[in-house]
């Protein structure tokens, strides 16, 4: 091949590589759930990650409004598996913002922490940072996504809710969006849960605007009993495993051994936020080692 030849070829493909970027893939990223392209490009992969491994089914998308901008709103979901927020936010066009324990961000991974606005959440709720920033967050007209059972269970029943959710919710008065998943990976380990292949399904159960005027044991016991009914699986009042060791990130999939109700608190820590303390955060209000996963 001459060399005037040569020089034509790759001035040629570098004319249909700009081309790509100019007409396909910039628009692609126009069209995702942020204003920032690296966020939209994320998404994109990670709808592609979520449909050939987990082969996600999605049910009642109607119940989602396809654009940027739609309201406050916060999201109600169990929580099967460590892949739960990437399944839901897959189906979402616009950007969900997911409250994480702080334990559980490894600091290698800071910088997306940061670009996607993980709400951190302490563990020991004295830091009341994390609700402020739900609050505010919702209030101005942004979506929330909470897995209010507090850590992964992996049987199919509902555990007890924590009542910070049902503060989020009296405090904003935005619509909830319940979300039920089943078929994920069945593991406590996230590693594991991001690897396993699996026929996830995520049922967009039903949007509730009728949560004014009601304290937040009410809409917290409310939602639990309304996705115990669209889900079939009972209601286990039995308090999950404290456990004070770490994030299961640290533990693999091996289930803890059950422990009677009470057993490893302090004898003064409250059995359960019962809504009159207000200084507490949205998820470990007054019992901060029953939480050990927000997101």
């Amino acid at each position: 091949m001459s060399t005037p030849t040569l020089l034509l070829l790759l001035l040629a493909i570098w004319i249909g590589l700009v081309a790509a970027v100019r007409w396909g893939l910039l628009p692609l990223l126009e069209r995702g759930p942020a204003r920032d392209p690296i966020v939209n490009l994320l998404w994109w992969a990670n709808r592609v990650y979520t449909r050939l491994v987990h082969r996600v089914a999605f049910d009642g998308q109607e119940k989602l409004r396809r654009r940027r901008d739609h309201g406050g709103l916060i999201i109600v979901s169990n929580h099967t598996s460590g892949v739960d927020p990437l399944l839901i936010q897959a189906a979402c066009h616009f950007e969900v913002r997911w409250m994480m324990a702080a334990d559980m961000m490894i600091d290698a991974l800071a910088p997306l922490w940061k670009r996607l606005r993980i709400i951190p959440v302490d563990r020991d709720g004295r830091d009341r940072s994390s609700l402020r920033e739900a609050i505010r967050h919702v209030k101005d007209g942004g979506a929330i996504g909470i897995f209010p059972e507090g850590r992964i269970v992996t049987r199919g029943e509902i555990r007890p809710f924590l009542s910070g959710v049902g503060l989020l919710v009296a405090k904003t008065n935005a619509p909830v969006l319940l979300v039920w998943i089943s078929g994920t990976p069945e593991t406590e380990d996230l590693r594991t849960s991001f690897v396993t292949p699996s026929r996830a399904r995520v049922r967009f159960v039903k949007r509730l605007n009728d949560t004014r005027d009601r304290s937040a044991q009410e809409i917290t016991r409310d939602l639990r009993e309304k996705l115990s009914r669209a889900s079939g699986w009972p209601l286990n009042d039995e308090p999950l495993t404290p456990s004070g060791r770490g994030p299961v990130l640290r533990q693999g999939s091996r289930e803890r051994p059950a422990v009677a109700p009470g057993a490893g608190r302090r004898e003064k820590e409250p059995d359960r936020y019962d809504g009159s303390d207000r200084s507490s955060g949205p998820y470990h209000a007054g019992h901060p080692k029953r939480c050990t996963m927000t997101a």
